[in-house]
């Protein structure tokens, strides 16, 4: 991204390897590291799961 411009080019070719790179138990939402700190060390909560 250059200031407020998406680069789709790029965007577009990084898509299949990062969809490759998923498992299917990846969270919905990703809350970020600071989440694992909160009560039961889970990175993220019960509602984000499919």
């Amino acid at each position: 991204m250059a200031g407020d411009q998406v680069d789709e080019a790029a965007s577009e070719a990084l898509r299949p390897t990062l969809q490759s790179q998923r498992t299917g138990e990846e969270s919905f939402f990703d809350r970020g590291p600071g989440c694992a700190r909160l009560p039961g060390g889970r990175s993220y909560a019960e509602v984000d799961r499919a």
